[in-house]
C-alpha cells in the first residue's frame, strides 16, 4: 500500500490523539519507524499529556521519538480566558478574573468551570453571579481530582509520587531531600521529571511550585486517611 502512495506521490498522515504507552501505540511506533527507514512518505502527529509522551519516547525501541520535532503547548492566557468568561456569562469583569484564577491556564479546568457554571445558570435561567460560582467550585475540584489528577498521579512511580508530596508546604530542595531521606542531587533527578511533566514549575531559591488548579489540595488528600484519594504512602 505504501509503495503505491508513493508511486503516486501521495502522503498519510496518521494522526493519534491522547498518546499513552499502551501496546498498540508501542507497536504502530514500530511499524512507522520500519516504513520511515525505507523512505516511505509518512507522517504522524500525535498529542497527549506531557508525562505520558515522556512514557512513550523513553520506552526501549522507540527513543527514535526523543528526536522528534515537539510543541508544547503553552498554558491558556489569563485575559483571554477572562474575556471569554466574561462574554459567555454576561457577568462582571470581577467574577470572570475569579473564575479565571481557578483555572491556572488548565485547558480542561478551563473547559470544565464553563460547562458546570453553564448548567448552574440555567437551572434558573438566570445570571451568573459569585453565589452560584461558589455552589460548583466543590463540584469543580472533585471532578479534577476524578477525572484528570488521579489518573496523572496513580501512572508515576512511587518516588514521583512521594516527590511531589513531599513538596507540600513550599519547601526547599534541601528540605524535600530530608524528608525522602537521599540526597539533594537525588532529590533533584525527580524535581526534573516533574517539571518535565509540567506538574510543577522551579521557583526562586530552590522551592517548586504546582502548575494545576489545586493540586495542592488533590495532594493533600492523598494523605489523608479519611479522603476518597488516600493513597497511605510514607
Amino acid at each position: 500500500m505504501m509503495e503505491n502512495v508513493q508511486k503516486n506521490n501521495h502522503y498519510v498522515l496518521v494522526v493519534i490523539d491522547e498518546v499513552d504507552n499502551s501496546q498498540p501505540i508501542r507497536s504502530f511506533a514500530q511499524i512507522f519507524n520500519e516504513l520511515k527507514r525505507h523512505g516511505f512518505p509518512i507522517f504522524v502527529l500525535m498529542t497527549g499529556l506531557p508525562d505520558l509522551i515522556m512514557d512513550v519516547q523513553n520506552e526501549n525501541k522507540l527513543t527514535f521519538l526523543l528526536r522528534s520535532e515537539k510543541e508544547v503547548m503553552t498554558p491558556l492566557q489569563n485575559s483571554n480566558m477572562a474575556l471569554a468568561y466574561e462574554r459567555v456569562f454576561h457577568c462582571n469583569m470581577a467574577l470572570a478574573q475569579k473564575m479565571t484564577q481557578m483555572v491556572k491556564g488548565y485547558s480542561y479546568g478551563f473547559q470544565l468551570l464553563g460547562y458546570l457554571a453553564f448548567g448552574e445558570m440555567e437551572k434558573e435561567n438566570g445570571q451568573f453571579s459569585l453565589e452560584k460560582l461558589s455552589s460548583v467550585t466543590d463540584i469543580y475540584k472533585m471532578q479534577l481530582f476524578d477525572n484528570a489528577y488521579n489518573k496523572i498521579f496513580s501512572d508515576l512511580s512511587e518516588m514521583d509520587q512521594k516527590y511531589l508530596i513531599a513538596v507540600l508546604g513550599n519547601k526547599r530542595l534541601k528540605e524535600v531531600a530530608q524528608q525522602l531521606d537521599v540526597t539533594p542531587s537525588y532529590a533533584s533527578q525527580y524535581r526534573r521529571r516533574t517539571i518535565a511533566r509540567h506538574l510543577v514549575r522551579p521557583g526562586s531559591y530552590g522551592h517548586v511550585q504546582y502548575i494545576l488548579p489545586f493540586f495542592n489540595e488533590f495532594i493533600r488528600a492523598t494523605q489523608d486517611p479519611d479522603s476518597i484519594y488516600f493513597y497511605g504512602l510514607e
